[in-house]
């Protein structure tokens, strides 16, 4: 096993809510749920859905990131995380109601 995938979807969880705090002042808390993701690499697709999004540089690039959040419900929000070049990882916030019945069908 390369690495625990368990461990690294929960360490994404906690940037996800420690950033949407640290940006927007507010605690998620036990009302949204974050999906959280690992990427094989960089896609247009992922620039795509991300290129309104704000984005932020620490380290003279070595943690990149994009965020944004819906405008009629903000606890809707997007993550996109690239880690020195080389891992990439997001994820996304969504109210326990709309995600409960979320089915993934589109």
């Amino acid at each position: 096993m390369l690495w625990d995938s368990d461990v690294h979807d929960k360490t994404i969880e906690r940037l996800i809510r420690g950033l949407y705090f640290h940006h927007y002042q507010e605690v998620l808390g036990q009302r949204v749920r974050v999906k959280a993701q690992w990427f094989r690499g960089l896609t247009q697709a992922l620039l795509d859905a991300t290129s309104d999004c704000e984005q932020r540089s620490v380290g003279n690039g070595q943690f990149v990131y994009r965020f944004g959040r819906a405008v009629d419900g903000p606890l809707h929000s997007i993550w996109l995380f690239e880690f020195h070049e080389r891992h990439w990882a997001g994820g996304q916030t969504a109210p326990v109601a709309y995600a409960a019945t979320d089915t993934g069908a589109g």
